[in-house]
């Protein structure tokens, strides 16, 4: 019977041997690839594996004792952790990605499961961290997204161009038979955009007339590789007419692999070039009668050949002035090189940008052109028809500046919602937390030491708190905005100056405004300007002397503060939160901030408003 126990133990102990060493061969797997460390029911570590030192590159005596918060990057959310901790809190599992911050200040970002470990009694009494390092990865995902968004933009860019230029794209995938049209070519064919195509389907759009010649440049381009013609096609709405030019690429065995070419809509040209050529009458009432400025250019000279009654009113030349003109006189000096260019590259007919065009009297306007190579009269010319955009660009700069002080109202409603969530704030702390500071001061001054270190504690934590009382005083006083109906702007400022003057910093005014023609919030915004400049005053100047200076003068309200203090290098340093926070005040009101400093000169700060911006305002 003993023999048969000892043997029972033996297996038994050999049994739990065996279990020991596959539970430690798992511990040595996971401590190779995975960063392991356990934690009281507080968080302080209590355990961490050299995976952990490895990475974080801080010792086992900086971390044991210590939280999770030495490696926290500040990438997460408070609600981030918060959340962790109410899942752990109630016994159950948790994984999410973590971006940590290692001792040298690098990142790295770790796959997290946290399990609450239990004790023989099924309570909880330690958490279980278990780490993956997926940096890489991470950085991956990011660079992929950065892809998507740039090849989205580059898309939607694409996609812009050929709808102003009416000119579609399609690519034809030879051994898939399928061919793929661009949004802009379903719109010029006036197709719906999820119509499957082939270059048979293709062939159907075209015009009856126009099949032959068609086919026929296409086994051309199946010799030479390009694909060029104009033609007609049937929409929905009628004829069009299209110019296509494409690509042909081949295999090594010589035969049409893919093609790949664009549409462009030319019917406006086509129709134009058509009822020109119609009748010389027709042609006649339509370039002389023309709402558009309409001239006939030499190709090789660029002289002048013909223009339209429309173009000498609009230009102020008469028609034998602009015959012994060229496009040279009617352009700027600045763009004569940018026309040699154009007129060497043989590029002059595509380029229909805007451009500055001057009148015989000075005036500068700015035109969009139409340009068409034609054949006038035997010779190589150019049909020009100019369109006056000067007045629609005015427009477009008002909608711009319309944009601009829309965004400035948002700005200054901003600036008004920080004002009263810091007013908010700072009431809150003066009559809620500071009444439970006193209260606290007053229970402890009732207490009865039972020795004198009690005395003394009681008398050093209740002089704490008074020092905090204060402190809460005057960051409240800070947050909140003095009343302006009751002690007006200018009181408020040389009040707000109290504070200098602690610093033992002479301060001097010249303060001459009517405030009945200053808003609320503009009174607010000069208020807060002249409370950060003092802030600045004190934190860097060391300054002995401080001149506050607000006037109307003509036009415009000034805001000068100048200081005798040390000054600065602005081309060595940056502009700080302080003097960011004075520019984007100021611009919120459309005025203008000027820094005028030197390293040993002082510093004076000048923010200026116009006076049609105050009214404005009010």
């Amino acid at each position: 019977m003993e023999q048969r126990n000892d043997n029972a133990a033996t297996s038994q102990v050999k049994r739990y041997n065996e279990i020991y060493k596959t539970l430690q061969a798992y511990q040595a797997a996971v401590n190779e690839v995975a960063i392991v460390s356990i934690t009281d029911l507080s968080g302080k570590i209590i355990y961490v594996n050299k995976k952990f030192i490895e990475v974080s590159k801080y010792s086992e005596e900086e971390l044991l004792g210590n939280t999770h918060r030495v490696v926290n990057s500040g990438f997460h959310h408070p609600s981030f952790f918060a959340e962790m901790w109410q899942t752990i809190s109630k016994g159950q599992s948790w994984r999410s990605e973590i971006k940590n911050k290692s001792k040298d200040g690098t990142f790295y970002w770790v796959d997290t499961v946290i399990t609450p470990v239990r004790d023989v009694k099924n309570d909880v009494f330690q958490y279980l961290s278990i780490r993956n390092i997926i940096t890489a990865q991470k950085g991956n995902e990011e660079k992929l997204y950065n892809f998507q968004k740039a090849l989205s933009r580059k898309e939607q860019q694409l996609k812009d161009a050929q709808e102003v230029a009416k000119t579609g794209s399609w690519h034809l995938d030879i051994p898939g038979n399928l061919l793929e049209w661009s949004e802009e070519t379903y719109r010029i064919f006036e197709v719906p955009t999820d119509t499957p195509m082939t270059y048979e389907t293709f062939l159907g759009y075209v015009h009856p007339d126009d099949k032959q010649r068609v086919d026929e440049c296409w086994q051309v381009a199946l010799k030479t590789g390009t694909y060029e013609l104009e033609h007609r096609i049937k929409t929905s709405g009628g004829i069009k007419w299209i110019r296509e030019r494409a690509r042909l690429e081949f295999d090594p065995a010589s035969k049409l692999a893919k093609a790949i070419g664009t549409a462009q809509d030319i019917t406006e040209k086509k129709n134009t070039e058509n009822e020109l050529k119609a009748s010389e009458s027709l042609y006649k009432d339509l370039f002389n009668n023309s709402p558009f400025a309409i001239g006939i250019m030499d190709k090789e000279t660029m002289q002048f050949l013909e223009v339209n009654e429309t173009a000498t009113k609009f230009y102020g030349y008469s028609r034998e002035e602009f015959l012994h003109l060229t496009a040279y006189d009617i352009r700027i000096p600045e763009d004569h090189e940018k026309l040699k260019k154009l007129l060497q590259s043989d590029a002059y007919a595509v380029d229909n940008s805007t451009r500055t065009h001057r009148k015989k009297n000075g005036e500068f306007v700015v035109v969009e052109p139409t340009i068409t190579a034609i054949d006038y009269k035997g010779r190589d010319a150019f049909l020009i028809t100019i369109n006056d955009v000067t007045e629609k660009n005015k427009i477009a700069e008002e909608l711009f500046n319309t944009k601009i002080n829309r965004q400035k109202e948002i700005a200054r409603a901003s600036l008004k919602a920080q004002e009263k969530s810091r007013t908010e704030i700072g009431r809150e702390l003066h009559d809620n937390v500071n009444q439970l500071l006193v209260a606290s001061t007053l229970y402890l001054k009732r207490a009865a030491p039972a020795s004198e270190n009690d005395k003394y504690l009681l008398v050093t934590g209740t002089d704490i708190i008074v020092k905090a009382i204060e402190e809460i005083r005057m960051l409240s006083a800070q947050l909140v905005p003095p009343s302006f109906n009751e002690q007006g702007l200018a009181k408020a400022i040389k009040l707000l100056a109290e504070n200098l003057k602690l610093t033992n910093t002479a301060v001097e005014y010249d303060i001459t405004i009517d405030e009945t023609v200053l808003e609320e919030g503009l009174k607010v915004n000069l208020y807060r300007i002249v409370q950060e400049q003092f802030n600045n005053v004190i934190k860097y100047a060391a300054a002995s002397k401080v001149f506050v200076k607000l006037k109307h003068e003509k036009k415009f309200l000034t805001l000068e503060i100048s200081d005798n203090g040390k000054g600065f290098d602005q081309k060595q340093k940056a502009k700080g939160i302080g003097l960011a926070n004075i520019y984007h005040r100021a611009e919120a009101y459309n005025g203008s901030v000027v820094i005028e400093t030197n390293p040993g000169l002082g510093c004076k700060v000048k923010v200026v408003f116009a006076y049609p911006v105050l009214s404005a305002v009010n």
